[in-house]
């Protein structure tokens, strides 16, 4: 029996297993199907860390107050200092094991401007740094897996949580090739499993992720947190099966956005003038909200590289370049890149408090499956560095609580079966049932009525089917019914403006076939 099982291999996974490792504790890393890896490797511009390179005058508590402004204030002060005060650590440690940052004149680490930041510390490598940061992080996994600290293990999905009295035992995983169940006790289980992309179709991650893991443990009893907070990027396209992300590195070197209701109509460069100070910087949530409200007038939106220097595309931003190119027969050079919002992160996942325990005893959770760090909405930048140190703070947390004697081994494990609601699955039909609610009713816009609309198809839907996935859907619009505010991505025509009374942490929780919605105060 390994110590702890890892569920999903991406970059909070590789770093929950890496710091583990360090900590002389074994774990067993499942890895289903595409789901956080996917995310990583479309996180291309960048992640952050007060480095003071470049004669930047940055420290880490500037960079927790920018994460904690861009979050709305919705966030944990104390929780985004962690993570913000362990990052320059972080990246050196990276950087020395191997990954190619670009580098400065000097030699150094280069940084480049993000959205909503005040300061440049966004490290990058080229346009491709989620993937570097995977090749990095897999390679100083892979000498813990030959001294058997790490076993993999490939082809298993997660189906349930295995718990004895309030405390996680392990969990119930089916073979994917065989169709077959299998328990697999442990003393503590990390949850790492990515973010939502599924449940909505057509957003910038891994649509094969569909959040069946958090599905499963919301139907367990286990609490969410947030789960309103749908980020949408300002700079997707729309394709067949998903959204192409135009990374933020774009404006970060220069590009613009603009719109025109015409095509030979003059460019509208519509944030440099209706946010002449963060410009095409701006945080996420305002870009996105401004680009909605031109789109009801009318107006088409673009991306502009044309004025920028082709070799310095070339240099820093050439997967853009390429992608366009093939998958849009855009030179961008020569012509501007049509984009519309899209959805590309989920601010709200698994309720985890400082020290990223959820709110079951040997449960944890790190990435983008919890609610911590991002608040209302996220900072460019902060999900590589979120996902990270999640993983290495969620791998501290278990080496404690095994030091203290919280995490017994366990006495038995429950049979393998997948009787109950968290066992039962959700058809491809229904699938896309599901998805098409959810991006009608969790749109950037939100009304009562298009969310009631929404939560009585999503009823009538699980009432039908009993999966586990339409109880998370309606976890979602029930959350964003309940919060009658404005607020980062949530946005409420009917409610404009923040209001202090919200000005706490939505927590969505599953009780005796009902769920229920309360709110709690931040930390």
């Amino acid at each position: 029996m390994q110590q702890v099982i890892i569920i999903g291999s991406g970059l909070a996974g590789l770093s929950a297993a890496l710091h583990l490792a360090e900590h002389n504790i074994t774990s067993l890393m499942v890895s289903p199907m595409m789901s956080e890896r996917s995310q990583s490797v479309m996180a291309e511009g960048g992640i952050n860390g007060a480095l003071n390179t470049m004669g930047q005058d940055d420290s880490p508590a500037v960079h927790a107050a920018d994460t904690y402004m861009a979050g709305r204030f919705l966030s944990d002060e104390n929780a985004i200092r962690d993570m913000t005060e362990a990052a320059p650590a972080l990246l050196r440690k990276l950087h020395a094991a191997g990954l190619c940052f670009d580098l400065n004149a000097e030699g150094d680490i280069a940084l480049r401007p993000f959205g909503g930041q005040s300061k440049k510390r966004t490290a990058h490598a080229a346009s491709n740094t989620g993937k570097q940061l995977m090749h990095t992080l897999i390679s100083m996994v892979r000498r813990y897996e030959e001294s058997g600290m790490v076993q993999r293990l490939t082809g298993w999905e997660f189906v349930r949580i295995l718990k004895q009295n309030g405390h996680t035992t392990g969990c119930c995983l089916k073979n994917c090739s065989t169709d077959t169940m299998a328990t697999y006790p442990a003393q503590a289980v990390i949850i790492a499993s990515g973010g939502l992309n599924g449940l909505f179709g057509n957003a910038t991650g891994s649509v094969m992720n569909r959040g069946d893991v958090t599905a499963s443990l919301f139907a367990d009893g286990v609490e969410l947190a947030n789960a309103e907070m749908v980020q949408y990027h300002p700079t997707t396209v729309r394709l067949h099966a998903k959204n192409m992300l135009i990374t933020e590195a774009v404006r970060g070197e220069g590009g613009r956005l603009f719109a025109v209701k015409q095509p030979e109509d003059e460019p509208y460069y519509f944030m440099e003038d209706r946010f002449p100070e963060q410009k095409n910087l701006a945080p996420r949530d305002v870009i996105s909200r401004e680009e909605w409200k031109l789109q009801q007038e009318g107006y088409s939106i673009y991306l502009d590289m044309r004025h920028m220097d082709p070799e310095l595309i070339a240099r820093k931003l050439p997967g853009v370049a390429k992608d366009c190119r093939e998958y849009l027969g855009i030179d961008v050079t020569k012509e501007p890149i049509p984009i519309e919002p899209g959805i590309h992160y989920f601010m709200g996942g698994i309720r985890v408090d400082r020290a990223h325990h959820t709110s079951l005893s040997g449960l944890y959770a790190a990435g983008e499956c919890c609610c911590q760090y991002h608040g209302a909405n996220r900072l460019g930048g902060n999900s590589l560095l979120g996902a990270l140190y999640g993983g290495k703070r969620a791998a501290d947390s278990v080496a404690q609580d095994l030091a203290a004697g919280l995490l017994p081994i366990p006495e038995q494990t429950e049979p393998a079966d997948s009787e109950g609601i968290a066992g039962v699955t959700l058809s491809a039909a229904d699938t896309a049932a599901l998805q098409s609610v959810m991006r009608r009713t969790m749109g950037i816009a939100r009304t009562a009525d298009t969310l009631e609309t929404g939560y009585a198809e999503l009823e009538k839907l699980y009432e039908s089917c009993k999966a586990p996935l339409c109880l998370l859907g309606m976890a979602l619009v029930q959350s964003a019914m309940e919060r009658k505010e404005c607020r980062g991505a949530q946005y409420r025509l009917d409610y404009p403006g923040e209001q202090d009374a919200f000005h706490k942490t939505t927590v969505a929780s599953y009780c005796n076939g009902t769920i229920h919605i309360s709110f709690a105060e931040i930390g």
